[in-house]
């Protein structure tokens, strides 16, 4: 029996060391994977307290423009479009939210505006304006509010809102000028038809053929 005992003992032990071994393996493998995770989780809140979100009224078409386009302070790239929205409040107007970093310089005379990107009709959102000694704009937004960016009017559009103007005074001259001719037409048929010019040219006739 003694004998027997001893035969058994090494079986055991590898048993005992082998399950050791898997639960030890399984500590880690839980251990890593909540490391990881907890890591993305910081990273993300980290992300999100490095964006501001701002929101921008556009009193024209934002047409060309699309969620994840950029946002560029006098060019340079400081965040994105996050989403847009007709105001509820004014159909007139396109609610925008953008998110931008941190440090981007946004001060409370800061304006926004469309650009166009060259003749792609691809538009993006173009940040200007901001004095050194203007109040940062979060800074200056009741707690809790969305801080809103000024909305400027663009040179396109200014230059479309001026066209229909610019093509009525083209109108105006070209009615002006039909009318002076006109008016040049009738003289000229007057001339033609008066009496004494016509007895005058006769006489003229008459005394050259004497």
């Amino acid at each position: 029996m003694g004998p027997g005992r001893k035969a058994r003992c090494p079986q055991g032990n590898i048993t005992m060391e082998t399950d050791r071994h898997y639960f030890l393996e399984g500590l880690f493998i839980i251990g890593f994977s909540l490391a990881a995770a907890l890591f993305f989780v910081w990273l993300a809140n980290t992300g999100r307290r490095d964006d501001v979100t701002y929101r921008i009224h556009f009193a024209e078409s934002v047409s060309g423009l699309a969620l994840g386009d950029p946002v560029k302070f006098r060019g340079v790239d400081v965040g994105m479009v996050k989403a847009m929205v007709i105001d509820p409040n004014d159909p007139r107007l396109v609610q925008v939210d953008v998110k931008l970093r941190k440090e981007a310089p946004v001060k409370t005379d800061t304006k926004a505006t469309l650009k166009l990107k060259g003749i792609t009709g691809v538009v993006f959102i173009e940040l200007n304006g901001g004095t050194p000694n203007a109040q940062s704009l979060v800074a200056a937004t009741p707690e809790g509010a969305i801080p809103e960016i000024p909305f400027e009017k663009s040179g396109l559009a200014s230059v479309m809102d001026q066209l229909p103007k610019v093509v009525e005074k083209f109108s105006a001259i070209e009615d002006q000028t039909k009318k002076v001719v006109t008016d040049l037409g009738e003289v000229t048929g007057k001339i033609k038809n008066n009496p004494l010019l016509k007895l005058g040219s006769k006489n003229k006739n008459g005394g050259n053929d004497k």
